[in-house]
Formats: structure tokens, sequence, C-alpha cells
């Protein structure tokens, strides 16, 4: 069977690429051709999340320093993915947390959607992207907010059957869009983390890639107020800057950047809690934690209410602010979560085999035609989208 896999680009080697990753193992037995709007992934990647098969690309992948200012690119990003035509093909299946539902293809090609979020900017998270734009606040900038939301219904329409990446995204999906949709979490490498039987160390962990509404930030500030306590950051990105001055004079608080894999296992293995301030749709890191028995701290929202049992694989706080950072900390220091055994349980129920099986069923029932009718296909939108 010939498939197209849809990704809206590779860029880093993330929660969205894993994803990618673990279809292309329950498709192999098919011929896979993957599209994205640019591909700027290492060998290493590219043999380990994709196989080694080429991708499809747009033109933005000949555009300089595009891995650090592709988001400066979402107006046109609509105009790409639609000059994508995936005609001829047997199965269509799109991984989502921006525009890759937005290609053209027959209407009566069975068309999935495995939905990360619909896009953040322009639904749920609008007034905190609003705030940190330059153009926030212009009418301007609402009115192709408003432009980019028909598209993104209109897109919407022309699926066939989605997949929600948690209950949190079910829920968005059916408000943005109307539609239902099937919960199918996304796959963690669980067997990758294991268990660490020996005692934890002092330190407070924060890991992950620094974009701002991640809120290192916040959390940094919150340690600046807790010189007793010990912070480790591990990651990168281009939300950091003015990191190095705002660590300056804070011994307490360790930036070291980028670290592989073992590395950051080995971090996670021996921290007292990791911490997770972002507002994440399923946050797969948060679960690669609990898969080295490790408690976390993490904001009361989204993903991470379905993969936090509270008070015993970690402490949930209520808002992103560094009080309520400060007051998850002194929790687990007086109240420790040390059951590493039921935290490691937890996070098994997320493994890559339990998604690799739930979407391989799921696609034999598109294949046997026995999942719910598709849907009338929309091809109403403005001349934006007609080529």
């Amino acid at each position: 069977m010939k498939v197209a896999l849809v990704q809206d680009w590779f860029n880093a080697n993330g929660g969205a690429e894993k994803v990618v990753a673990e279809m292309l193992e329950a498709l192999s037995e098919d011929d896979v051709t993957l599209y994205a709007l640019f591909d700027k992934f290492g060998p290493d990647a590219r043999q380990s999340v994709l196989k080694g098969k080429r991708v499809r690309v747009s033109a933005l992948q000949y555009v300089p320093f595009i891995r650090s200012i592709y988001r400066y690119f979402l107006p046109v990003m609509p105009w790409l993915m639609g000059r994508f035509n995936l005609r001829g093909y047997d199965l269509i299946v799109s991984t989502s947390h921006a525009v890759a539902k937005g290609f053209r293809a027959d209407p009566s090609i069975p068309n999935i959607c495995y939905c990360h979020t619909p896009l953040r900017p322009i639904w749920d998270m609008y007034d905190d992207y609003a705030a940190t734009h330059t153009l926030g606040g212009s009418f301007l900038y609402r009115n192709f907010v408003q432009w980019l939301r028909r598209w993104d219904v209109a897109t919407a329409g022309r699926v066939h059957h989605f997949i929600a990446n948690s209950k949190h995204i079910q829920q968005r999906i059916q408000r943005s869009y109307g539609r239902d949709s099937v919960v199918i979490y996304p796959p963690v490498r669980t067997g990758m983390f294991e268990l660490c039987t020996t005692p934890r160390q002092d330190f407070y962990m924060c890991p992950g890639r620094f974009v701002p509404y991640k809120k290192i930030d916040m959390v940094i500030r919150a340690f600046q107020r807790m010189p007793d306590k010990r912070l480790v950051l591990i990651g990168e990105g281009w939300g950091a800057a003015g990191f190095d001055e705002m660590l300056r004079g804070y011994p307490n608080i360790e930036w070291l950047g980028y670290r592989n894999d073992a590395e950051v296992i080995n971090y996670m293995q021996q921290a007292r809690a990791c911490i997770f301030a972002a507002k994440e749709d399923f946050g797969i890191m948060c679960v690669e934690t609990q898969a080295c028995g490790t408690p976390v701290l993490a904001l009361d929202y989204g993903g991470y209410k379905e993969t936090v049992v509270d008070g015993v694989t970690g402490y949930l706080f209520p808002e992103q602010t560094e009080d309520a950072v400060i007051a998850a900390v002194r929790k687990m220091d007086e109240q420790p979560l040390n059951d590493h055994q039921a935290i490691r349980r937890n996070a098994l129920r997320f493994s890559d085999d339990r998604f690799r099986e739930e979407f391989t069923a799921f696609i034999s029932k598109v294949r046997n035609g026995t999942p719910e009718a598709p849907v009338q296909q929309q091809e109403t939108f403005s001349t934006f989208d007609k080529h």
C-alpha cells in the first residue's frame, strides 16, 4: 500500500518526531513517502527517526538559517503546505501541531490526522502568544489570526479521522473544529529509562527545549529566591537569551546546556524531582522522568493531569508563578515521594510498544472501513488555498 506521511517540519528530535518514528515502524510493510515543510535532520536523526528515508520538502528548505527563524514564516506556511499534491496514495497520515493537514489530496483517499494540538497561537494559547509578539495587540495581527482560524477549520474538514494525543487535546479538537477523535497517547521510550535504586541527590532538575512557553525563566527566578536549593538546567533553545545574565551571582543554579540522552537520563535518575512548568498538551519528558522512578513537579494543566498521579508520582502546582513553584518544592522537601517502583509503573502505561499496538489497530480498522464514516470534504476556503 502506498502511504503518504506528512509532518510540519523536521528540525529537532522531539516528541512529534518520535511519533513519526513509531509510525514508520508500524507502517514498515508499506511504501511510505515523507513530506514536510523542511528537513534539517542530521545523519543520526535521519536514520533513527526517518529510517534513512528522504523527505519531500517545500521552499523553506532553502531559506538560510531556517532552523532558527522558521516561526516567522507562519503566514506563508498554509500556502506552502497546500502546494503538496498528495494524489496517487492509498492512505494519508499527518502528524500536526501547526499546518501539516493543509495539503491537497483526492477526497476519496482515507485521511488520518494525529493531532498534537490545534495550532496554539490562534486557539487556546492565543493570549499567551499575542502578549509576546511585537504586533500582538494590532489590528493586523488580529485579522491574520482570524484568517488563519478559518483556514485551519476548513482544512480540518478534509480529515476523515482525527487521533488526539491526549484527552486534553481531544477536547480542544472538539472546541476548535467541532470534530470527534480517538485518543492514542504518544510513544514514550520507557525501555531507555531505568529505575535508579541508589539514594537521590539533593538537586532539582529542569530539562527540555528552552523556548518561552516552557517558563524556564520563571523556574530560575523561583530558585533565585531559594538559595538553599540547587537547580540543574539541561537544554538549549532560542528562549534562553539572557539566561547567562540571570544566573550570574546564583551558584545554586547550574546550566549545563545540551547533553546527550545518556547524560540526561543519568541526571534524571539522580534528581530529587524534575520540574515542568509549561502548558503542555501531553509532555513526553515528564513521563520519561517518571520512567526513571523520579517524581515530578508539574503544572496542573493539560497532559500532566493525565500522566501524573498527584501525591504519588509527583505534585501538581496550580499556576505558572514563582510562588507556586516554590510551594511545590517545599512540599516535595517536606513530603518526599519515595515509592520509585510505583512512579515507574505509572510511566509504563505510555510505552512505545503500547503506541505501536494501538496505532496499528486503528490503521487496520481504517483500511477495513470500520471506523466512523468519513466526513464530507470541504473545499470552501479562500483563494490562498487554491492553486
